[in-house]
């Protein structure tokens, strides 16, 4: 064989990776397996391998498309890939180039249940101020579950135990598949119409895709909106789902549910005996306190001799009636020399010169006073009189004395010949009288 029918490894490798190029099926595949050597290098590039139980693929995704997955890859996971298989020439291994990846199956929902958790509580949906309180002493409960499921049967025997007084009605629900949503919804709302005291969401364990209903951000919402409290018992203690969180309480298990919403009738019991007992020894120790002071009033001396309380007493009057009787004289002597010191100091003022020298200053006032009001007197008759002379030219009557009248037709006074017409009845005013005429011919001036 001659030298020049040898490849080179970088021409075999380079054939290699052309065939790789231009093969259709690898441009873009999609490719199910688990992450393990999963390595977020410090330029932002993640590098990884990609295997099953058989077989085991390099990978590498660019910083671009890592940035824009909604989980951190890890070891472990169970993923599926979009990317394209090509060759690296340098050491001749082929690889896929992903350019998306999502977590499989259950790690989906995993990723959608987190998002949907922090949507809700962004908006407050989880916030303490919005849970209502679970009734105490409830007279009517709603279950909302499977009227087949164990669930049922073992809430039941719980409330038979527990407090056996409480009405208990179930609403037979779907719990999975793709009719439960709007079931439980459906249910939810009917249950709040009918004024009971709790609602109770139910369901036994099982897996996440099981019990994905109670994930759901629709249920959820509903559950929040509901004007009865509601307390969730969804699966086991480790299984918490959405519903969960907006519920006014939640419970670990569906039999753990109702213990929260009914008290224990044995408990109940354990505290009335206590308070009897309680209210008893209280009422013994306060009726043994007022008999010893019964007892210590009994044998009082003074109540052994009566009239001893009743002498006291009669002292004691005497004593306070003489008190009184001599504050009352102190204070009316002191009242007394007051009124007579106060007498004597008002006669003398008045026997005093400055009396009468008030006297001329009023006089002298009173006089002025009078010569004032007699002077605006005579000023407001001149007054009046001159107003009176003046309203006297202007008066028509005084027009009507000097010879003058006038006449009016139907109250309107004539000033104009055309004023006046033929048949027209006139009314005119003299000094002391009227006069009416018909008028029976008009002549006007040639003017």
């Amino acid at each position: 064989m001659t030298k020049d029918k040898y490849l080179s490894v970088n021409a075999l490798t380079t054939y290699i990776a052309e065939k790789f190029v231009k093969d259709p099926y690898l441009e873009r595949v999609f490719v199910q397996g688990e992450l393990s050597n999963a390595k977020l290098h410090s330029s932002g590039h993640l590098y990884f391998s990609l295997k099953d139980e058989n077989s085991q693929i390099r990978g590498i995704m660019f910083q671009s498309q890592v940035n824009k997955l909604k989980f951190r890859p890890k070891d472990g996971d169970k993923v599926i890939v979009d990317g394209r298989v090509s060759v690296y020439k340098g050491n001749g291994t082929y690889s896929i180039n992903a350019s998306n990846m999502i977590l499989d199956g259950i790690g989906q929902l995993f990723l959608q249940l987190d998002e949907n958790i922090k949507l809700l509580r962004s908006e407050g949906l989880f916030d303490e101020i919005h849970k209502k309180p679970i009734p105490k002493f409830p007279r009517h409960i709603i279950l909302i579950t499977s009227k087949t499921s164990a669930a049922v049967k073992d809430m039941l025997t719980a409330v038979e135990r527990r407090f056996p007084l409480v009405k208990i009605s179930i609403l037979n629900t779907l719990m999975q598949g793709e009719k439960s949503k709007n079931n439980v919804i459906e249910h939810l709302k009917f249950a709040d119409s009918l004024n009971s005291d709790t609602i109770i969401l139910s369901r036994g364990g099982g897996s996440i895709e099981d019990l994905w209903t109670f994930n759901d951000i629709d249920v959820a919402r509903t559950v929040f909106e509901l004007n009865t409290p509601v307390i969730t018992g969804i699966g086991h203690e480790t299984d918490t789902t959405l519903v969960d969180y907006v519920s006014d309480l939640r419970a670990t298990t569906p039999t753990a549910a109702i213990e929260h919403a009914v008290p224990d009738q044995i408990s109940l019991y354990e505290l009335i005996r206590n308070y009897e007992y309680s209210i008893l020894k209280h009422m013994n120790l306060k009726l043994e306190s007022k008999l010893n002071e019964l007892d210590s009033v009994k044998n009082y001396y003074k109540f052994k001799n009566p009239s001893s309380l009743y002498d006291q007493q009669v002292q004691k009057l005497d004593h306070y009636s003489g008190q009184l009787e001599h504050k009352f004289n102190s204070i009316f002597t002191d009242k007394k020399h007051y009124f007579e010191s106060r007498k004597s100091q008002i006669f003398n003022i008045i026997k005093s010169n400055k009396i009468e020298s008030y006297q001329t200053h009023v006089n002298r006032q009173d006089a002025q006073m009078k010569q004032l009001i007699k002077y605006q007197s005579d000023k407001n008759k001149l007054r009046l009189k001159n107003n009176i002379d003046l309203l006297d030219s202007l008066s028509p009557l005084l027009i009507l004395k000097r010879g003058y009248s006038y006449s009016t037709i139907e109250d309107k006074v004539i000033t104009d010949i055309d004023d006046v017409s033929v048949n027209d009845m006139m009314k005119t005013q003299l000094n002391k009288g009227t006069v009416w005429s018909k008028i029976i011919e008009v002549e006007k001036n040639d003017k």
